[in-house]
């Protein structure tokens, strides 16, 4: 079960540890159905506990960005933070490493 907060138009969607092919699509379900987008919120992934995303878990993010006004992940570990330089999100997503 993803967890997730709402406050002041701020979507916040908190990742599990693994988003990859096993889990893609019960992890799409989920952002879907907690992410309202007619809603024009700011969405924020938080990657604290994320530990590793494979492209299957990349999609998921691209279709949010596609869908949303302003999207970020934010408590990236050097490790995620690696997987999203290397395919490209830094880019043109705002990706904030833990501090």
């Amino acid at each position: 079960m993803i967890e997730s907060k709402n406050e002041n138009g701020i979507l916040t969607i908190i990742l599990p540890p693994r988003i990859d092919a096993s889990n893609a699509s019960a992890v799409e379900q989920e952002i879907e159905g907690i992410n309202d987008p007619t809603s024009d919120q700011i969405v924020v992934f938080d990657a604290d506990q994320l530990e590793y995303i494979s492209s299957a878990g990349l999609r998921i993010i691209i279709k949010v960005v596609k869908r949303e006004k302003s999207v970020s992940v934010v408590n990236v570990s050097q490790t995620v933070y690696d997987i999203f330089e290397v395919s490209g999100f830094t880019n043109f997503i705002s990706i904030e490493k833990k501090a």
